[in-house]
């Protein structure tokens, strides 16, 4: 029977909103990334204590659109990387734009956060009727943790048979 693998949740240090859901979960050598939206450290403080205390939620700021992605795409990597992968290994992205026409401006961001062409993600980008807080844009993930190589001599790792050579 194999090994029963384990859940494991990692926030990458990201400040808490104390929204019902875990940033990040790897179970095994899958990575699941929750809706990502553009939260800065001091607006997720300000909405985990209005939270916390039962207050009405803070406005958010709107920064300018390129900045929301930047914020959204950093998040995303430093999550994958503490999930002990790259953006290179993710397989299914899935964006939430709040308006379609900031697609183009998307993805020129998007496009710098990987290798090449062919490392792309599967994607799905669609305008959302609403998305959190009216923010510009929430990104989610899929993808894998890769399998670490081989090393080249591992077969001479072990003691040496009779009659064999170094």
């Amino acid at each position: 029977m194999p090994a029963r693998s384990e859940k494991h949740v990692y926030d990458a240090g990201l400040p808490s909103t104390n929204a019902p859901f875990n940033l990040c979960v790897r179970h095994g050598d899958l990575i699941f990334v929750s809706g990502l939206p553009p939260f800065d450290e001091a607006y997720s403080n300000a909405l985990r204590e209005a939270r916390e205390k039962g207050l009405p939620v803070p406005p958010f700021s709107n920064p300018p659109f390129p900045e929301q992605v930047r914020l959204v795409m950093d998040n995303l990597k430093k999550l994958v990387e503490a999930a002990g992968s790259n953006m290179d290994c993710l397989l299914k992205v899935i964006v939430w734009l709040r308006d379609q026409r900031d697609a183009e401006q998307f993805d020129r961001i998007y496009r710098t956060y990987f290798s090449g062409r062919e490392t792309l993600p599967a994607r799905t980008r669609i305008q959302a009727g609403r998305t959190p807080l009216d923010c510009g844009l929430e990104v989610e993930a899929i993808g894998y943790v890769p399998r670490k190589r081989a090393r080249r001599n591992a077969a001479r790792r072990g003691p040496m048979r009779p009659g064999r050579r170094k």
